[in-house]
C-alpha cells in the first residue's frame, strides 16, 4: 500500500512538471523561509544535501530550507492541505541575499486529484524522501530560538488583517488590532498606527493593561499592567509619519482573560494630545489565530 501510494504521488509529480521550475537559493550558515497560503502536509526533497524543515505536529504555512554542505543542487516538491503541489530547483548558494519566499497559490505547478490522496499523512514512510520535522535546534540551536519567534512575526505581519474594523480614531490618527497569534505559549498582538494627518506621531509610550469591563466611572477601577517579554517585540511604534502607517507586534507570555475583564491597549503622544485607548475582549484574546 505505501509503495503504491507512493508511486501515484511521484506519477502525479512527473505529470505536472514545469517547463522552468522555480529557482531557490540556500546556503549552509543561515535559513531560507517559505511562506504558503494553506499549510504543509508533505515535502519530498531531491537528495540529502538540502534540508526541508516543517511541523509535522501542528501544520503550518511556512517551512526552513537550508544546505547541509557546500555544494550540490536538488529538486523540492512541497504538497499543501489543499493538495496543491510546488516544484523548485534548489541551489547551494553562499552569497544567496534573499531569505524569505512568499508564495500566493499561482505558482503551484498543479493540484492532485483527490483519489490520488494518501489515506493519511503517514502513507509515505519513505525516509530518503520524507520531510524532516523541524525541529527549533536543528537550525537556530538551544540558546537561539528567539530567532523563530521573530520570524513569526514577520509571517503574521505578511497576512492580511484578520480584523479589519476594530480600532479606534482621534483625530486623523488611528489605532487598529490587526491579528492575534499564538505559539508556544507566547500570545503576539499585532497592531498598527495609521496617521492621515499632516502632523508627524511620536509615541511617548503604549501601554496595556488588564482592566474590568464594567468598572464603576465613580472608583478608582485597578488596572494591572502587562508587559511584553523584553526584546522580543517587533519593529515597536517609534514615529509614525504624516500619511504613513506602521506595524508592529507585541510579544507576550500566554495571555488570558476572565469574561468580565479586557485588555485596554493605550497610546500616548510625546508632546501631544492624541491619545487613544483601545479595549480587547476575551473573546480575541483567548481565542487568538495561529
Amino acid at each position: 500500500m505505501i509503495r503504491i501510494s507512493l508511486i501515484s504521488i511521484l506519477f502525479s509529480l512527473s505529470a505536472m512538471a514545469q517547463s522552468e521550475p522555480f529557482v531557490l537559493e540556500a546556503t549552509t550558515d543561515k535559513n531560507v523561509f517559505l511562506f504558503f497560503p494553506s499549510p504543509i502536509t508533505k515535502a519530498l526533497p531531491g537528495n540529502a544535501d538540502f534540508r526541508f524543515g516543517y511541523n509535522q505536529e501542528t501544520a503550518e504555512k511556512f517551512g526552513v530550507l537550508k544546505a547541509v554542505g557546500p555544494r550540490g543542487e536538488s529538486t523540492l516538491h512541497v504538497i499543501t492541505d489543499d493538495q496543491s503541489v510546488y516544484s523548485f530547483v534548489v541551489r547551494y548558494n553562499p552569497n544567496t541575499s534573499i531569505f524569505e519566499y512568499f508564495f500566493d497559490g499561482s505558482e503551484s505547478v498543479g493540484n492532485i486529484d483527490k483519489k490520488q490522496k494518501p489515506n493519511s499523512r503517514d502513507d509515505i514512510s519513505d525516509s530518503s524522501i520524507e520531510g524532516k520535522k523541524i525541529i527549533d535546534s536543528d537550525y537556530y540551536g538551544e540558546t537561539d530560538s528567539k530567532q523563530t519567534d521573530f520570524e513569526f512575526c514577520k509571517e503574521l505581519l505578511a497576512r492580511k488583517d484578520f480584523y479589519k474594523n476594530f480600532y479606534k480614531k482621534q483625530s486623523d490618527v488611528v489605532l487598529r488590532l490587526t491579528n492575534i497569534g499564538y505559539r508556544k505559549d507566547k500570545t503576539f498582538i499585532c497592531l498598527a498606527i495609521e496617521n492621515n494627518s499632516t502632523l508627524d506621531y511620536d509615541l511617548n509610550f503604549i501601554q496595556f493593561n488588564k482592566v474590568a469591563k464594567k468598572a464603576s466611572r465613580k472608583s478608582n477601577y485597578q488596572a494591572i499592567e502587562i508587559k511584553p517579554i523584553p526584546n522580543y517585540s517587533y519593529q515597536k511604534f517609534e514615529r509614525v509619519a504624516s500619511m504613513e502607517t506602521k506595524r508592529a507586534v507585541y510579544v507576550f507570555e500566554k495571555l488570558s482573560i476572565d469574561k468580565n475583564k479586557l485588555i485596554n491597549i493605550e497610546i500616548n503622544e510625546l508632546k501631544g494630545e492624541r491619545n487613544i485607548q483601545l479595549a480587547v475582549g476575551d473573546q480575541f484574546i483567548n481565542n487568538p489565530n495561529k
